[in-house]
């Protein structure tokens, strides 16, 4: 590429190419007074093999481009929707292609917020807490590799409309399965790893309808060894759900021996991908766990009572107790007037008896 990469910028809608006009794939000057372009060739000064032509810019088109404000992976506590928000105007049409690699539709990624790092050339997937706030950002880059950006927290994948408000919720490993989902047409949740984000998943589950089923999709990933990743964190997080929702919680494993809802879509996937939703549904055969019973002992309202006549009331008991078998138990806090009550009792039974108190 002509110069350093650091000198030059990707074009977005914002700052369209100035020779094609186009927003995506040429490259712009930061001093604005060259310009890469992929597409025209009339009046390039040179052709740079795997970049595009080298064009000048005529002087009273040159519109330096705004600084990059660039967010250091060290930082202690990142802004994480600052960084979103910067990054996701460069995300189009990087979404198309990043949609036809997953096979899934560009939609979906769109209601994830994905964004595209121009310097490091790498998407970003956001993750947040069951309140919807931002926690953590995934990368993946054009290697299909993945990481989390440091201050990240293991976060949930899912779009603010998450919830269709009909048939149940799916959660599913990850943002690009949860994608997958979204492309049928169901509704999603990613969690961050095969037993990650229960808390989160709680939290943003503890009103979802009792009569609507919550499925923990695990992976159909069994080794060689018996060993099944996928499967035993479906379980486990199912069990703990079902617990710290008080409800019925089911999981299930990908259908059709498909790895994964990605694989799932890929395979059987049409032009019209919501017509196979209820072909996925069909296949999931989920198993209920069931949450231990949880015994709650009701607190007990007695009515406040005047200490005066509290004292009566242990006068009375105590003489209806006189010459009847048994014990008299009396738990009353101290200060109550216990020995105050039995002083009041002798003398009753003094006067009962005829004597002089």
């Amino acid at each position: 590429m002509h110069g350093s990469n650091e000198k030059w910028q990707r074009v977005s809608r914002l700052h369209p190419c100035p020779i094609c006009g186009r927003p995506d794939w040429c490259l712009i000057s930061l001093d604005g007074t060259a310009a890469i372009c992929g597409r025209t060739s009339d009046g390039a000064i040179k052709y740079i093999d795997g970049s595009g032509f080298l064009h000048r810019i005529d002087p009273d088109r040159v519109v330096p481009l705004p600084p990059v404000t660039a967010v250091s992976d060290d930082s202690e506590k990142p802004d994480f929707i600052a960084l979103l928000r910067q990054h996701r105007e460069h995300a189009e049409p990087r979404l198309q292609d990043l949609a036809r690699t997953l096979g899934v539709s560009a939609d979906a990624l769109r209601n994830l917020k994905v964004g595209f790092d121009n310097r490091k050339q790498q998407f970003l997937f956001p993750e947040r807490d069951g309140q919807g706030t931002i926690v953590g950002i995934l990368t993946r880059d054009q290697y299909s590799q993945k990481k989390r950006l440091k201050g990240s927290k293991n976060g949930l994948s899912y779009a603010d409309a998450w919830d269709s408000g009909e048939g149940p919720v799916i959660l599913v490993e990850g943002p690009t399965d949860t994608a997958a989902l979204l492309t049928l047409g169901l509704n999603a949740i990613g969690r961050p790893s095969n037993r990650g984000g229960v808390v989160f998943l709680a939290e943003l589950l503890h009103d979802f309808p009792e009569d609507r089923e919550i499925i923990v999709l695990g992976d159909d990933d069994q080794k060689e060894d018996g060993l099944w990743p996928g499967k035993d964190g479906a379980v486990q997080t199912a069990k703990d759900l079902a617990t710290r929702l008080e409800r019925t919680v089911c999981w299930a494993i990908t259908p059709d021996h498909a790895k994964d809802a990605r694989e799932w879509l890929s395979r059987y996937v049409t032009s019209e991908p919501l017509k196979m939703q209820q072909c996925f549904l069909d296949g999931l055969h989920p198993k209920k766990i069931t949450p231990p019973p949880t015994v709650r002992v009701p607190q007990l309202r007695v009515p406040d009572t005047l200490l005066g006549d509290y004292r009566d009331e242990m006068v009375m008991a105590r003489l209806r107790g006189i010459d009847q078998p048994g014990f008299y138990l009396d738990r009353s806090m101290t200060g109550t007037g216990k020995s105050t009550v039995d002083l009041e009792v002798v003398k009753v039974l003094i006067k009962l008896a005829g004597g002089a108190a």
